[in-house]
């Protein structure tokens, strides 16, 4: 038995979602963020996720989707109501011991902390308000960390990844 659908309606269900998601980006009070000068390409949409209709986060991907090669993952997220939010990151980042930095979003000066861990990863945690959250992570060499607006969405969802993760559905 067929459980997913006709191949129609699996497209339409896509495009559907596409489309809440495309309104709940427009609609959204909080920006989302992404690298103002990145040094690695591609930039795809790593994952996203509406509660109620609003968007909650965004997470962008630039390089490789293949967890040892050079790649970033930037994760903007806002605190909903009942939701608890956390991106995932590597258990070694969370232990290890942060440097405290200042980061450049949207020209405005944030504290921030930045984790590094032999050989080139890190993880860099901003909070521009009590209940709006930046969170890069990558591996290879650090980069400009500054950011700026995610001011259009499409191009991030046709944009295909140099390599998938093994559990990622083909886009």
């Amino acid at each position: 038995m067929d459980r997913g659908g006709s191949g129609e309606d699996v497209r339409k269900r896509r495009e559907e979602n596409l489309e809440r998601l495309m309104r709940s980006f427009r609609a959204s009070p909080d920006p989302m963020y992404q690298l103002r000068s990145p040094w690695l390409a591609p930039c795809a949409l790593g994952e996203a996720h509406t509660v109620g209709g609003s968007l909650q986060t965004v997470t962008l991907i630039y390089g490789s989707w293949d967890p040892d090669q050079p790649h970033i993952r930037v994760t903007t997220w806002r605190d909903l109501p009942g939701q608890d939010f956390t991106p995932d990151t590597p258990a070694a980042l969370l232990t290890a011991s942060p440097d405290a930095v200042t980061v450049d979003i949207d020209g405005h000066p944030t504290p921030a902390t930045l984790t590094r861990l032999p050989p080139e990863t890190w993880l860099l945690r901003a909070d521009p308000t009590p209940l709006h959250h930046l969170q890069a992570s990558g591996h290879g060499p650090l980069g400009d960390l500054s950011f700026h607006p995610l001011t259009d969405l499409a191009p991030t969802l046709t944009t295909r990844p140099t390599s998938l993760p093994p559990h990622h559905p083909n886009p």
